[in-house]
């Protein structure tokens, strides 16, 4: 008889700490919003969302690199949108000085063409978050120089080409720049212009072959700021692809995760009542084994 109480008042004790457990467990719950919050509360779903939240972090840093991407370029669209423009200045001033004969409009122009060419090398050398956005892989070294006595340009002994390129996926890696060696020919551009300018300086007219050589230059310039736009439209498309895939993943770690807060309430009510009904049980048992001490 004693052998069969003793069993029972231990079963109550292990079902009154389980119920205490429990409760513990869903006060908690609902205190945190969170299912999990050790992994002993669930193994198999802390396993899964926690792969789940690594990937969704990983996608984090694609996104970072296909934003970071699409802001050097669109750095670089506007510098090349700008030389665009100052090519076409020079065209139209070309042709203007081209039907002028008078010397010393010439070497106004030639002045002009001087300015232009500042502007232009400016462009060239632009820098974005501290790195010159031209200068291809070495983007810490200036890429273009003019010469002291401005008779020349030289671009980077070190190269201005070279491509930047970014993760923005497991098995996707891009280029994200327009090296100097396409965007200005290597420097090239600014030697050709100089030249013209120093025709112009010396009283000489412009040649037909000046007009094309600048417009050929302008077409180029034209091309290339249309392949930073659709490379910049790449990327911008990837990073909303990216956010649209973490916010799939964030929806799923919230309703895979997150504490159904209703539900845990009504829950733990349960819970409390199974426990108070469980002590009023216990209670009474004791009570009957003491019986079995007395006199």
């Amino acid at each position: 008889m004693r052998i069969n109480e003793q069993q029972i008042v231990s079963d109550l004790l292990y079902s009154v700490g389980q119920d205490r457990q429990s409760i513990s467990n869903l006060q908690e719950q609902i205190s945190s919003g969170k299912v999990v919050n050790t992994p002993s509360d669930n193994p198999t779903l802390n396993q899964r969302l926690m792969l789940l939240q690594d990937e969704s972090n990983q996608n984090d840093v694609y996104t970072q690199n296909a934003q970071y991407a699409s802001s050097f370029l669109t750095q670089q669209s506007s510098s090349l949108g700008s030389a665009v423009n100052i090519l076409t200045s020079i065209k139209s001033m070309l042709l203007s000085a081209a039907n002028d004969t008078n010397p010393q409009d010439q070497q106004n122009y030639g002045t002009q063409m001087g300015e232009y060419i500042n502007q232009l090398l400016d462009l060239a050398n632009t820098q974005y978050g501290g790195k010159y956005i031209f200068g291809g892989s070495q983007t810490t070294s200036q890429p273009f120089f003019m010469n002291a006595s401005q008779t020349a340009v030289s671009a980077n002994p070190s190269g201005v080409g070279g491509a930047l390129q970014l993760n923005v996926s497991s098995q996707m890696t891009l280029q994200y720049n327009i090296t100097g060696s396409e965007a200005f020919s290597n420097g090239q551009i600014f030697n050709d212009l100089i030249a013209i300018k120093n025709e112009m300086n010396a009283g000489t007219t412009p040649t037909q072959a000046d007009i094309t050589t600048v417009d050929n230059y302008l077409n180029s310039m034209i091309n290339t700021n249309a392949k930073a736009g659709a490379i910049m439209d790449r990327f911008q498309l990837i990073q909303s692809q990216l956010n649209s895939e973490n916010q799939s993943l964030q929806a799923t770690i919230s309703n895979l995760g997150d504490t159904d807060v209703a539900a845990a309430v009504i829950k733990l009510q349960e819970q409390q009542t199974t426990l108070s009904a469980a002590l009023k049980t216990g209670a009474s048992v004791i009570q009957l084994s003491l019986s079995n001490f007395l006199p």
